[in-house]
């Protein structure tokens, strides 16, 4: 079997010759040190890079934007996973001017304004400063539902879209597989106001949810035509104790509407998978029974989200995690080695699941830890 036909066995819930491995994301300064040279992969890192690139000048984002590409392959071929990460984190703005070395200054057409700093230790990409008030009453929020409901009017799914998919099963030939996305479906979770509006402007928040449902509705045909067969969306919802709002809002506001993208999934031979990690075993049927989800992407062990409880409990469920980011940055390389391998056997006593860390492995991870993970997965899979 190659990577893909192994990937496709986990969703189908087929043996495969061995478990399907990947890694949810990964720091840049990590994965230098493992290739032995820079590399252009990472999160807040990449958003920094690509201000500094476009700040620069065309030519000098081309470079960026081919860089970033190759390293995203480079990384996969090297650590040999199965289920691949096409790109990493982008950052679509072009700065006004330098504040000095890691900060931005730019500039929206309203005359309004934002900094962002990056910092290298953690590397984070952050805002420092935004002169655009935020809106902080939930009855203020209509405007924005509007204009997301007047989008959906004139919005026609476009294959751009999807590039990453293409240029990433093309380099692999096929041989190796990955995802594409554009089913988003989720409250907000950067803004309070937000979630002053589920009990205050529940409305609103429903309106939302149904622009979000009616956009994914529209991107599933396209995505089935460019012979996709995994398509991710959701959103962050939950933390280490659950939900960020009620399992009722969830229940009534988010369920009804996953499902009607699952089954629209299914008419075009999609899986559709469900991207968060955090703690859901409060709504647990809701979540993985009743929406007719196919996959749990970030399952997060550290959150009680194991691949044996799910896959026991929850058996046409495909988990895609098992090893949590937090134990290889803080935890012996002894829990590190218990981890990885309860993961793997799950997975080979179960089937239907692709293992690997689920979210970023941070730039403070040890190498150490992060190579014996590797080690593992690779001798056990």
């Amino acid at each position: 079997m190659n990577s893909y036909e192994r990937v496709m066995a986990a969703f189908s819930k087929e043996k495969s010759d061995h478990v399907p491995i990947y890694c949810g994301s990964v720091s840049s300064r990590v994965a230098s040190q493992v290739m032995g040279r820079t590399m252009y992969v990472g999160g807040g890192i990449q958003q920094y890079r690509e201000s500094l690139a476009r700040f620069r000048g065309e030519e000098a984002h081309r470079e960026f934007a081919e860089k970033s590409r190759q390293d995203a392959f480079d990384w996969n071929e090297a650590m040999d996973f199965d289920y691949v990460r096409p790109s990493y984190w982008r950052y679509r703005y072009k700065p006004t001017k330098m504040l000095d070395d890691v900060t931005f200054y730019y500039e929206r057409e309203d005359g309004t304004h934002w900094i962002m700093k990056y910092f290298d230790e953690y590397e984070l990409f952050a805002c420092m400063e935004d002169s655009k008030k935020d809106v902080d009453d939930p009855d203020l929020l209509e405007e924005e539902v509007i204009n997301t409901e007047q989008y959906n009017k004139r919005y026609v799914p476009d294959i751009s879209m999807h590039s990453d998919y293409i240029d990433t099963m093309s380099y692999f030939n096929n041989r190796r597989a990955t995802y594409t996305g554009g089913l988003a479906l989720l409250i907000p979770n950067t803004r309070e106001v937000w979630f002053e509006a589920v009990a205050a402007r529940p409305d609103l928040v429903e309106r939302y949810l149904e622009a979000l449902t009616q956009r994914a509705l529209m991107n599933i045909p396209l995505i089935a035509s460019i012979g996709a067969r995994i398509a991710y969306g959701g959103g962050d919802c939950a933390g280490n104790r659950g939900l960020f709002y009620s399992n009722e809002v969830f229940k009534k506001l988010m369920v009804p509407r996953l499902r009607r993208i699952s089954d629209k999934c299914h008419e075009y031979g999609l899986y559709h998978v469900f991207g968060s990690d955090g703690y859901f075993w409060d709504v647990a049927d809701d979540f993985y029974i009743h929406s007719g989800i196919d996959g749990h992407y970030e399952a997060d062990c550290s959150c009680g989200m194991d691949i044996r409880s799910v896959r026991t409990k929850y058996p046409d469920i495909t988990v895609i995690g098992g090893i949590s980011a937090a134990t290889l940055d803080s935890k012996s390389q002894d829990d590190v080695r218990t981890e990885v391998m309860e993961a793997v056997l799950a997975a080979k006593e179960l089937n239907g699941a692709i293992v690997g860390c689920s979210n970023l492995v941070s730039p403070t991870t040890p190498i150490k830890n992060f190579m014996l993970m590797m080690e593992l997965l690779h001798k056990y899979k």
